[in-house]
């Protein structure tokens, strides 16, 4: 049991930055809807979540303002949130209806996305906190490249994707994880699709199965 909240806390911090990446490739369109849906590691459904981005106050591609309505259905039981995300210089806040997260990193274009993009290019690495109301979990990026450019197709539509592949290393109540992600980001959407890996073993995966903009 300890293990499995482990690895859910790095699975958390491995899908951070599709969550809080700067423009271009996160959404920040005023009355946007976007559903995701997460399947286990044997491609059963285990969730969906519908995100309502209420309002956005641009300010530069490294800071701004985004009011959401978040609703996530796990098992049949459903909960809807109002979510606000503060994004200054590559650190983010976001505040939910289960309380504040905390998000900042050592370098801040650990939580950006380059406005250009090409197969082979290493993005930076260093350290990543989350604070979750005082419970801190710390990971090490270790592995942070472009690898490769594919046009994914889900039930949402078809997209020009960038895949980023990330690796993480930390320690959550003693015991060491190491978490690898990859994630699909497209221009003006952010993630379209993350594989989780653990130990080499696919843990789960989230899609983009529906959008209204």
């Amino acid at each position: 049991m300890i293990m499995k909240k482990t690895l859910l806390l790095f699975v958390m911090l491995a899908g951070a930055t599709s969550l809080f990446s700067q423009a271009p490739y996160c959404c920040v369109t005023k009355g946007a809807e976007l559903t995701y849906t997460d399947y286990d590691a044997k491609g059963r459904e285990s969730g969906t979540t519908v995100t309502i981005y209420k309002d956005v106050t641009m300010i530069s591609d490294l800071d701004y303002d985004v009011a959401m309505e978040t609703t996530v259905n796990v098992g049949g039981t459903e909960s809807t949130m109002e979510t606000t995300m503060e994004v200054r210089n590559g650190n983010a806040m976001i505040s939910m209806g289960q309380g504040d997260i905390d998000l900042t990193a050592t370098d801040p274009e650990l939580l950006r996305i380059p406005n250009k993009l090409a197969v082979g290019y290493k993005l930076p690495l260093g350290e990543m906190i989350v604070d979750l109301g005082g419970f801190r979990v710390k990971s090490t990026v270790t592995e942070n490249e472009v690898v490769d450019r594919e046009e994914l197709t889900t039930p949402a539509g078809t997209f020009k994707c960038y895949v980023v592949k990330q690796t993480y290393e930390g320690r959550v109540m003693g015991i060491k994880s190491e978490t690898t992600t990859k994630i699909w980001y497209a221009r003006g959407i952010g993630m379209v699709k993350t594989e989780t890996y653990s130990k080499g073993d696919l843990y789960g995966t989230t899609v983009l199965t529906s959008m209204k903009k």
